[in-house]
């Protein structure tokens, strides 16, 4: 067995359960208290809403939140975050609200200490929007969405900055990349008379309808404002063509039914998989989506709205977390979910004891992530003995409550012989509902299956499918196994150049395999 192959045959071996959504980061800048020009009424009201519109949709919004009132100094530094966190993502969206002003054909945006005296100084002292489309397309981003809710009047014209008309020019979009103005070119955007630009606020609630692409999206933003401004504004976007589709909110999640997948006498049943199960229990409140949810929620969990793409438990921000499930636990005492993602902040801060406790009272009113979160404990030795008997029984537990993840980590188990009888026929169920369920660690898992044939017929196009599915929900396990499969010549024809954009790919987000086969 090659290196590649012995690697990605140890990745199987890890933690199964583990899944990347598709990477998706977003810069978010709002400013409205100028120093030199009045105060602007809106744009941190509009960034707030945008920051927390993206976050609920999955987004990884830079410095956690909106970044408020930056002078020049604070503006370079974000956006030398946000390059940083570019590395590897699939979907680039920079938002700024505030003044932004147009000289020689070029357009900047201006940081709250800006006073320019003529065009020499808005080059130094503002942010040029051309720099921010360079630094977004090289990132290697498969889409780029640059949003300006900045057509303004120019509030420098009195003091010797120049501008044709008042707001900002035309734009070329790069390849990839998407530009929405709130306004047509070298015209000036309302401000609105709710707290918000008609274009944000539209924007922001455009974004979270379920099945709209990319164009479908800005053109019902497009109508929106058109219609509450009766006419007045018309938001203008310039697009180069884009591959593939993108949904911020997704399609609404499918329901597979598939059949009992649970040995008969060796646990409790297992359901059906699925990832949007019926409001059985109301007290789940799946309509109630809170910054709880945004800040703690676990990826894949059936308990929350699908919109909410989940968090892996090193990515959350632990005091800004924790002081949103508190405030979520207090309002909604009924709503279990909060403790189980209060759970998952004491996971991050290593408080095992704590989350064991807050654990244990998710799973006793039925919340099935909770189980599988116990049996995780178990499995690793958290806070807990390692106890692969106790792991086994708890990931039966989330897998009977319909937990596609509790299935992937039982058909680990089950595929190893920890705390189990090894059953890689149990083990090919249990990964084929979850892959049914649209869950990449089923498909990684049952990938590899197939791929060394273990416990089934070796078939490197079904390994290749599997993998391409989990590829296509940002994945990087299947990303780095798809490599493995270019790199030998398995099913496909040798080519070390793909095997290695693969391997780059999902080394960039985080693959410590992929890191080790780009050696």
């Amino acid at each position: 067995m090659s290196r590649l192959l012995f690697a990605a045959f140890l990745m199987c071996t890890a933690m199964g359960s583990a899944a990347h959504a598709e990477k998706r980061v977003a810069l978010v800048i709002g400013n409205s208290a100028y120093k030199a020009v009045p105060v602007l009424p809106n744009p941190t009201a509009d960034a707030k809403l945008m920051s927390d519109t993206l976050l609920s949709l999955g987004f990884f919004v830079v410095g956690g939140g909106a970044e408020l009132d930056l002078d020049k100094a604070g503006f370079d530094k974000a956006l030398q975050d946000f390059g940083h966190e570019l590395a590897g993502a699939d979907v680039a969206l920079f938002y700024y609200a505030g003044h932004g002003v147009e000289t020689h054909g070029l357009n900047y945006l201006v940081p709250v200490d800006a006073h320019p005296l003529d065009e020499g100084d808005v080059f130094a002292q503002a942010v040029g929007t051309s720099g921010i489309l360079d630094q977004m397309e090289k990132s290697g981003a498969r889409i780029n969405l640059v949003l300006l809710d900045a057509c303004r009047d120019n509030p420098f014209r009195g003091i010797g900055v120049r501008s044709k008309t008042g707001g900002l020019a035309q734009m070329q979009a790069p390849p990839g990349t998407l530009i929405s103005f709130a306004t047509q070119p070298r015209s000036v955007s309302l401000d609105g008379v709710d707290g918000h630009s008609p274009y944000t606020r539209a924007l922001a609630a455009t974004m979270q309808q379920p099945g709209y692409g990319l164009f479908r999206t800005f053109n019902e933003v497009g109508l929106a404002v058109q219609k509450s401004t009766g006419g007045s504004q018309l938001p203008w976007v310039s697009s180069s063509p884009i591959s593939g589709s993108f949904y911020f909110a997704g399609k609404p999640a499918p329901i597979a039914n598939s059949q009992p997948v649970g040995p008969a006498g060796t646990s409790p049943p297992i359901v059906e998989a699925r990832l949007s199960p019926p409001d059985d229990n109301p007290s789940l409140r799946r309509d109630l989506i809170t910054d709880c949810d945004r800040l703690a929620g676990m990826p894949y969990d059936t308990g929350h709205a699908p919109s909410i793409a989940g968090l892996e438990v090193d990515k959350i921000d632990i005091p800004a977390a924790t002081k949103a499930c508190n405030d979520a636990i207090a309002q909604y005492p009924d709503v279990i979910r909060f403790t189980f993602e209060a759970g998952r902040i004491a996971t991050a801060r290593k408080d095992f004891a704590e989350a064991r406790r807050l654990y244990q009272q998710a799973a006793d009113a039925g919340y099935g992530m909770a189980m599988n979160n116990i049996g995780a404990l178990y499995e690793a030795g958290s806070g807990v003995p390692r106890n692969y008997d106790e792991s086994a029984r708890w990931y039966a537990k989330g897998a009977a409550a319909g937990e596609p993840i509790a299935m992937v980590d039982l058909g680990w188990q089950y595929e190893h012989g920890h705390g189990v009888r090894k059953d890689l026929e149990e083990a090919r169920r249990l990964y084929q509902a979850a892959v049914d369920a649209g869950v990449p660690a089923g498909m990684n898992n049952l990938g590899l299956m197939y791929m060394y044939g273990s416990g089934v017929a070796r078939d490197y196009a079904r390994a290749r499918q599997l993998f391409e599915q989990g590829i296509a929900l940002g994945d990087a396990s299947n990303m780095n196994d798809l490599g493995v499969l270019y790199s030998a010549g398995r099913g496909v024809p040798r080519d070390a150049r793909i095997a290695r954009q693969w391997f780059e790919k999902a080394a960039a987000l985080g693959n410590p395999e992929a890191r080790q086969n780009l050696k």
